[in-house]
């Protein structure tokens, strides 16, 4: 997992916002308006050499870098649905466990790919919750749920988005070789709304 993220700065020889894109402390690339349009350029290492990012990360802090240029982003394809009923659909059948008031459980590598479906759907991770599934029973796990969204409170909602997603597969990832883990998920969306999965 790289740690590839945005930075706005004000360059005072250029008219407009610059994105800086930093990996390791290391300045990448950067983005800015050209003529209305985004552009991004990509610096080479100190070996001439180009960068390599997983395409899914790249598309991340590119999709970050146009929300903090106030570009528009695309709208969502949903089908007509909800993007919260559009994922529950698409993931109810994972669920290893579900509680009385139908709230799902789900292994982390499920989760994983919630997280991923939830950055096409315009929808963030806001809160992951651990619990050992023992008989069919789900026994919660004490100190172990991480509230995403409060995290990132007062982001702009791109940043905020993807900023839960890279911390939820990185806590997704820790939890994933313990035995018998199961997860309850919370989703949010961009009104701030919050929806148990």
């Amino acid at each position: 997992m790289t740690d590839l993220h945005a930075v706005e700065t004000e360059p005072p020889d250029w008219d407009g916002p610059v994105i800086e894109l930093i990996e390791e402390g290391r300045l990448v690339g950067r983005v800015y308006a050209d003529e209305g349009r985004p552009v991004a350029e990509f610096i080479p290492d100190d070996d001439a050499e180009p960068w390599l990012f997983e395409v899914e990360d790249l598309q991340r802090v590119l999709d970050v870098a146009l929300a903090m240029l106030g570009m528009d982003e695309p709208a969502v394809d949903t089908g007509g649905q909800h993007p919260i009923d559009r994922i529950a659909a698409e993931f109810d059948a994972l669920a290893t466990h579900r509680a009385d008031e139908d709230e799902g459980f789900y292994p982390p590598e499920a989760v994983k790919r919630i997280v991923t479906r939830c950055e096409a759907l315009d929808l963030a991770v806001a809160t992951l919750e651990p619990f050992r599934l023992v008989d069919g029973e789900v026994e919660a796990l004490p100190g172990r749920s991480t509230d995403l969204a409060a995290a990132h409170a007062g982001e702009a909602w791109a940043t905020l988005r993807a900023g839960c997603s890279v911390q939820a597969l990185a806590v997704l990832e820790r939890w994933a070789d313990q035995p018998d883990v199961v997860v309850a998920v919370e989703l949010a969306d961009r009104h701030g709304e919050r929806f148990v999965l």
